[in-house]
């Protein structure tokens, strides 16, 4: 795995995150529309602040994969 290949996987989780926020987390507000708007806010939030630990821990992920096949390697 390259350096290009590692910056285009990291490019595509990030990318694939930002999706998923803007298409599933935006709609809860139609979605939960009996609702308070502070209980909204407050689902949309926890899932928001959830996804980006997850982004943050599989990029982490990737660079210790990343990092052990470059010092395995050589």
């Amino acid at each position: 795995m390259g350096l290009e290949l590692f910056i285009v996987a990291m490019w595509v989780m990030v990318l694939a995150v930002s999706a998923f926020l803007v298409l599933a987390i935006a709609p809860l507000d139609i979605a939960m529309k009996g609702s308070p708007r502070i209980a909204v806010s407050a689902v949309q939030a926890v899932i928001a602040i959830a996804a980006v630990a997850l982004l943050a821990f599989g990029l982490s992920r990737l660079k210790r994969a990343y990092a052990n096949r470059k010092l395995y390697r050589n």
